[in-house]
């Protein structure tokens, strides 16, 4: 049987949001390090026990095989450009899910997507590149989350709607049926 290799989990920010998506990373296991890249290096050395390692500036001139990154920003901009250029140095980006989020079998999620705790996916919900659903986000039967949407804590998406590509939904927000 083969085994698949532990990769080095870069998370791109070392903010609230950052340490957040490190405790659920190490809660998967599936990484054998993680580690931040932040503007605040080389000052910041490490954050919750976690190595700062680089400034994004600098995220280049490392060695970047066996990595996987992530951006850690709720900046819905930001996070896509710093996405792109991890993909443009060959650096897979990560998807990140809580353990205690329930997510239906039919649902579809592309890279780059953050998933916190308590958050629920009914069937055939798509969630696309670069999404944040955090603590507590409820998405009905066929939601569709377009790319590098932000979705705040507790927000609820009654089924068959779309959330437009860099929306933010802000704490506790409802999105109900028109109609």
């Amino acid at each position: 049987m083969l085994r698949k290799e532990k990769h080095r989990l870069l998370i791109l920010g070392a903010g609230g949001y950052g340490k957040s998506l490190a405790e659920v990373a190490a809660l998967t296991g599936q990484w054998a390090e993680i580690c931040f890249i932040d503007d605040q290096w080389p000052r910041l050395k490490d954050k919750n026990d976690y190595l700062v390692i680089s400034d994004i500036a600098h995220l280049k001139n490392m060695d970047l095989m066996n990595c996987e990154a992530i951006a850690a920003v709720g900046n819905n901009q930001i996070r896509k450009r710093w996405h792109e250029m991890s993909t443009e140095m060959g650096i897979p980006l990560a998807t990140i899910i809580h353990p205690q989020a329930i997510i239906s079998p039919s649902v579809k999620i592309e890279a780059g997507v953050s998933i916190m705790a308590g958050c629920v996916l009914g069937t055939d919900v798509q969630v696309h590149r670069g999404c944040i659903l955090n603590s507590g986000v409820i998405l009905d039967h066929d939601v569709v989350i377009e790319e590098y949407a932000h979705l705040s804590i507790g927000v609820k998406v009654a089924g068959n709607i779309r959330i437009a590509e860099f929306s933010s939904l802000e704490v506790g927000s409802t999105i109900v049926h028109n109609g």
